[in-house]
């Protein structure tokens, strides 16, 4: 799925996410706490990807957020951007030994994630950071 990089900067620009067009096919959203997170349209479309700066995660397509029971929502990239905006979509990041080692895109209600801590790891759940009007 190619990305309209056009539409996510001006909506990104319009509901107080900070963005920056790195070049004609990548997108750079900050989500505060050096979480940027990249749309970015590459020459196959099967290559076209969401996901953060120097982090190992990242999605094709539309997102889908599940929790343990398999209930479950899909958003595409702009519902994406939204729920950031509102709170129901969250920054989710893992340190470990004081240094975060990933980080990802978490729904305020259909999530899994905690299961997952190791020991001496800790887990932050937060919104993204938006700019006031």
């Amino acid at each position: 799925m190619r990305y309209d990089l056009d539409l996510v900067n001006q909506l990104c620009r319009e509901i107080g996410l900070v963005v920056r067009l790195d070049n004609d096919h990548r997108i750079e959203v900050d989500l505060g706490r050096d979480a940027v997170l990249c749309v970015e349209n590459a020459e196959r479309e099967e290559d076209c990807l969401i996901g953060f700066l120097g982090m190992p995660w990242h999605t094709h397509d539309n997102l889908m957020f599940a929790d343990a029971r398999g209930n479950y929502i899909e958003l595409d990239y702009l519902d994406l951007l939204t729920g950031l905006k509102e709170g129901r979509i969250l920054v989710c990041e893992r340190e470990a030994k004081g240094r975060t080692v990933d980080i990802w895109l978490v729904h305020s209600e259909y999530n899994d994630e905690l299961k997952y801590l190791e020991e001496g790891e800790r887990i932050i759940v937060r919104r993204a950071t938006v700019q006031l009007a």
